[in-house]
């Protein structure tokens, strides 16, 4: 379909067009990849009390919301949530919805707006409170 060619090239973010018979899929309420951006510093902002841009055991926030977002989106099981995390739960969290509610419209795929430094072996504040 040259509609998707077209989004693919020009807005990769959008997703592509699912069309029968003429009529093109939509879903009112779904997310593209500026909401799921606004979303995500949302989350941050909301749960990280101590401003490091990351949520984990020393900002304020109570232990079972922590325990469940750590439980669906610490993707490197490192006992913190970084921004590039949260944006990608947001993603599977949308996904996830169309699924149930819009089905044939496709899948959002966002790459991570956040550039965060990654270090091999230095330790979180999670790291030095247990080593400690």
């Amino acid at each position: 379909m040259a509609e998707n060619e077209w989004r693919a090239e020009n807005c990769p973010d959008y997703g592509d067009a699912y069309c029968d018979a003429g009529v093109c899929a939509t879903c009112d309420g779904a997310w593209d990849c500026e909401d799921i951006e606004y979303i995500s510093e949302e989350v941050i902002a909301y749960y990280d009390t101590n401003g490091d841009y990351s949520i984990n055991p020393e900002d304020d926030i109570e232990t079972e919301h922590y325990s469940i977002l750590i439980e669906y989106c610490d993707f490197n099981n490192d006992g913190s949530l970084n921004a590039c995390e949260i944006h990608d739960c947001v993603v599977i969290c949308e996904n996830e919805w169309r699924d149930s509610y819009c089905p044939d419209y496709g899948y959002v795929y966002c790459n991570c707006p956040y550039n965060i430094p990654e270090c091999d072996g230095a330790w979180n504040c999670a790291d030095v409170i247990t080593i400690t």
